[in-house]
């Protein structure tokens, strides 16, 4: 069966895809192969994890989430995606300060591929990250922290310095927040762009071009009938 991306408009030409199920095979498996990528969740739109050599598959490691409340930090392996990990966080009180639109992400993968997130005042994804680890070429282990000189090259680094272990992202205080889905947004009101993406938390724009609809979310109701003349 031919592997693919989640969306299956690319397909995967490595030879060999590798699940391992431990720290010490990974090694093994990327000091022994000449070309090596990792995968994650699939979710790219593109060839960037897609090698004619040997693909890694990290959904088999084992769990890791380590969170320190004093510092506010959570130490979390490669495998683990969003959905699994932001009922973890909530429960210890804590939240990321931004999140994947899509749950089923890993948040190595959207680290590395600077994934977005949603919002025009919270930075992307990969800006909650204070270390990383990964296995480099030889099989090494090599850790990383914020204020390391060669920190901030490693956090967005697209898979090209080795496979991404685990992390260490920043926490904040947990938060609730509504969605409000508004209808019907005109050509006319985007005269008024900023201030709309701006009107909320995280802020995204839908549209067939027929029907523009704009998502919102924020902590606050966000009142007013005819909010930039949608319904």
């Amino acid at each position: 069966m031919t592997l693919t991306n989640w969306a299956g408009n690319t397909a995967f030409q490595a030879k060999d895809v590798h699940h391992p199920v431990s720290l010490d095979e990974l090694r093994r498996i990327v000091a022994a192969s000449p070309r090596v990528r990792a995968l994650g969740s699939g979710h790219s739109f593109n060839h960037v994890a897609d090698t004619t050599g040997e693909l890694v598959v990290l959904d088999r490691m084992p769990d890791l989430v380590e969170i320190d409340a004093a510092a506010a930090t959570v130490r979390v392996g490669a495998r683990m995606t969003y959905a699994r990990l932001a009922p973890l966080l909530h429960e210890a009180g804590f939240a990321l300060a931004n999140m994947a639109s899509l749950p089923h992400i890993s948040v190595a993968g959207s680290v590395a591929t600077a994934t977005h997130g949603s919002g025009d005042a919270v930075p992307c994804l990969a800006a909650a990250v204070s270390g990383i680890e990964l296995v480099t070429a030889d099989g090494s282990l090599l850790s990383l922290s914020r204020g390391d000189a060669d920190f901030p090259g490693s956090v967005v680094a697209l898979g090209a310095l080795g496979v991404v272990t685990a992390l260490t992202l920043d926490l904040v205080p947990a938060f609730e927040l509504r969605q409000y889905v508004r209808e019907g947004l005109s050509t006319d009101a985007l005269d008024h762009f900023d201030a709309i993406m701006s009107s909320g938390y995280s802020v995204s724009l839908f549209t067939d071009w027929r029907d523009t609809r704009v998502w919102v979310k924020r902590a606050e109701e966000l009142t007013g009938p005819d909010w930039y003349g949608t319904r």
